[in-house]
């Protein structure tokens, strides 16, 4: 047995009102319960999601209250990984079936810090038993792609599933959705039943389109009746969480394993650095000659499309030469970007103004990006690159060499190269 808590606080024998959350943390004193996740055709339970939970009769009972205190005190991360190895003590000591899915929420932040000694047994010993699908909020997706994105590829790298929550409360993170890539998307029933949300149908066509294109499952939550589990059939459910299966509580004594356990899809590989965009471009086909005025004409176009797409886009680019590809300025990105979800731009030297909506970064010394230009977009639905390279031997001066494709899987892995690179220049 994984021995993980080291001091509980005992209403009446201790004074809540007086504990500190340095002292919750430091003496381990959290709990979990779990909440059943079920398969809608034949309600089996295939997994649960655990909820991390405070002392009773303390300020920090609840997790919304013990997350701010420890934020306030720089403790969240700790607290974090606290919370989750709670969970996995319980559901190793309880005998859950090594099948049954475990869905976990954790901070982005939290992931590839060191492991305190006393939490570590317990996250090994979880992590060779179950799936664990590691739950990310759309919210921490929206707010630092970046650092989201990298800790989604450090869960992928153990093995691990990832279940992206809250999908649709802000409708400019579905054209993350493709970086996130989540073998599970969560998405409220409130969203059509009843009075439909105005963004219900941008919403339920964006997840629809991720599930058919990588076989992910659609979480239905807040399932409480039938008539909710209808809505949720009809969402193209085929997972549900609610109060109709069950309340957050303590886990069963005994678990059957699942006959339809959740599924992982194919990961896309974690970028290289001598990975490119234009490499990629390329190596899916060969490169094409082009003047200088047809890639302006093409890479004008795509700016246009940001603007002009109903649906949200992300916008990233590879400028060294510190102009739009179109050949406007680089002031001009703040045009580009008000119509953008995200805008994430590589430069050779970043503008000692700043430009508003536009994460620029300045490119490495020796980065092969040096010699690239890129423009990519990409959203729910739409998936556009225009990739170019200058100076070509044996052709006159300004001739370029470029690809243009649509390709959604090679342009995501291209995409993801420019936004590793954003993340590495400005951690």
């Amino acid at each position: 047995m994984v021995v993980l808590f080291q001091r509980r606080f005992t209403p009446g024998e201790d004074d809540g009102a007086k504990l500190t959350i340095e002292e919750l943390v430091r003496g381990r004193m959290v709990t979990s319960q779990f909440q059943p996740i079920v398969h809608l055709e034949t309600r089996e339970v295939v997994g649960y999601e655990a909820f991390a939970r405070g002392p009773a009769g303390t300020p920090f009972e609840t997790p919304t209250q013990m997350f701010a205190a420890a934020e306030a005190v720089g403790l969240t991360w700790e607290l974090d990984l606290v919370a989750v190895a709670a969970a996995f003590t319980t559901a190793v000591n309880i005998g859950l079936p090594p099948e049954m899915s475990l869905f976990i929420n954790v901070d982005p932040t939290t992931l590839g810090r060191p492991l305190p000694d006393d939490l570590a047994h317990a996250l090994v010993a979880a992590h060779r038993r179950f799936k664990v699908f590691l739950e990310f909020s759309e919210h921490a997706l929206m707010v630092d792609p970046h650092s989201t994105v990298a800790s989604i590829d450090k869960a992928r790298a153990s093995g691990w599933g990832v279940s992206l929550d809250s999908i649709g409360v802000d409708t400019k993170a579905l054209a993350l959705m493709p970086f996130a890539r989540p073998d599970v998307a969560k998405i409220d029933v409130s969203l059509v039943h009843k009075d439909t949300h105005p963004n219900a149908a941008q919403v339920m066509n964006a997840v629809t389109a991720h599930a058919e294109r990588t076989n992910a499952s659609i979480m239905a939550v807040g399932i409480e009746t039938e008539g909710h589990l209808r809505t949720a059939r009809g969402l193209g459910a085929v997972l549900g969480q609610g109060y109709l299966f069950g309340a957050p509580g303590a886990l069963p004594t005994t678990s059957t394993s699942p006959t339809n356990p959740v599924r992982l899809i194919e990961p896309l590989p974690p970028p290289k650095f001598a990975e490119t965009p234009f490499r990629l471009a390329a190596g899916a086909d060969r490169a094409l000659p082009a003047s200088e005025a047809v890639l302006t004409a093409l890479a004008a176009h795509l700016e246009r499309r940001v603007t002009a797409d109903p649906d949200p886009i992300m916008f990233l680019a590879c400028l060294p030469g510190n102009k739009l590809l179109s050949g406007a300025p680089l002031t001009a990105l703040e045009s580009v970007a008000a119509g953008a979800s995200y805008a994430g731009v590589l430069v050779r030297r970043p503008p000692h103004q700043r430009i508003a909506g536009v994460r620029l970064a300045a490119m490495a010394g020796d980065d092969p990006l040096q010699d690239e230009l890129s423009v990519i977009l990409i959203g729910p639905h739409y998936a556009a690159m225009l990739v170019a390279q200058e100076r070509l031997p044996g052709r006159p001066a300004g001739g370029y060499e470029y690809r243009l494709l649509y390709d959604r899987v090679t342009v995501a892995r291209a995409a993801r190269v420019i936004l590793h690179r954003i993340r590495a220049a400005t951690a």
